[in-house]
């Protein structure tokens, strides 16, 4: 079929005509939208902690906007909570706990230390309210092996492997921390360090841990080309504790959202803890060390 140049004129004027219209009419149309999004009311946030022959201890704050800015100045100027009443009973006795860095909101029992198979119940009132929890320490499941391992493409930086037989019936939850002799000041757990054994009861499994840092870290070994690995020469000790499956929840929910926190399309949900009347943990560590040599 042949065109002729004025139909192809007229046709692409037509064409024209529409798509001017389109864009007036759609222009036309958009209206400027505010979202008011509700504020969250103010809870009490706990992190806490205890393991056999340890003191048990915690954090606390409260929560802040998800819209908000976060920085570690704005917490620990707008969300420690100090002077709080804090006690923990195992069921004969009850230990008060007392503020001992106030600048971060740590507490710390003055007496009480873990047992395995005992259970704890936490109360913490503060800012007007009250928060409780429980949770019992469970018996440990030390780790067959440990080693360290560099790898493939780096001269002295690696991860730290293991074994470990998680016996039958299916059901414990882990959670794996490491600390670096000399270098850390505490044992850092690394992303989704939490798991359970749904798939492996019974049987032994080799699995294998980057480094951990504090979170917002601008340590020079957590910014750089060092960032996540171990590396030869340094002695490390792991910490493998046995949680409940609570706990493991808990841990299981906050990498996730951590993970997500910088996706715009990632749907946002709660992280499940077991503080009632607040938000957090209250934890029980099962715990065993191993020791690894880096070489």
């Amino acid at each position: 079929m042949a065109f002729t140049l004025d139909y192809m004129q007229k046709k692409f004027s037509l064409q024209s005509i529409l798509i001017v219209l389109s864009a007036y009419f759609l222009t036309g149309c958009t209206k400027n939208i505010v979202l008011k999004v509700p504020t969250a009311p103010t809870q009490i946030t706990v992190e806490g902690h205890i393991e056999p022959g340890g003191l048990a201890y915690l954090y606390l704050s409260t929560n802040f906007s998800f819209f908000g800015t976060i920085s570690i100045s704005n917490i620990i100027q707008n969300n420690v909570i100090h002077n709080a009443v804090v006690t923990i009973n195992d069921g004969t006795t009850t230990d008060t706990m007392k503020e001992f860095i106030p600048s971060i909101g740590y507490y710390q029992s003055l007496h009480m230390t873990g047992q395995i198979g005992k259970t704890y119940s936490l109360t913490v009132k503060a800012i007007g309210q009250t928060a409780t929890a429980t949770t019992t320490i469970l018996a440990p499941i030390p780790l067959d092996s440990a080693w360290f391992e560099i790898s493939k493409g780096k001269d002295t930086l690696g991860f730290i492997y293991a074994r470990l037989t998680s016996p039958l019936p299916a059901g414990r939850c882990y959670r794996w921390m490491a600390q670096r002799i000399g270098k850390d000041t505490t044992y850092l757990a690394p992303s989704f360090s939490a798991f359970n054994d749904q798939f492996f009861a019974g049987q032994t499994i080799q699995f294998a841990y980057q480094r951990g840092s504090f979170p917002g870290s601008t340590a020079k070994d957590d910014t750089d080309a060092e960032a996540g690995y171990f590396k030869v020469g340094e002695t490390v000790s792991v910490k493998f504790c046995v949680i409940d499956p609570t706990a493991y929840t808990f841990f299981k929910t906050y990498y996730t959202q951590l993970a997500s926190g910088e996706d715009p399309f990632a749907s946002d949900a709660p992280i499940l803890g077991n503080i009632q009347g607040g938000q957090g943990i209250w934890c029980g560590y099962g715990t065993s060390y191993k020791t690894v040599y880096c070489k």
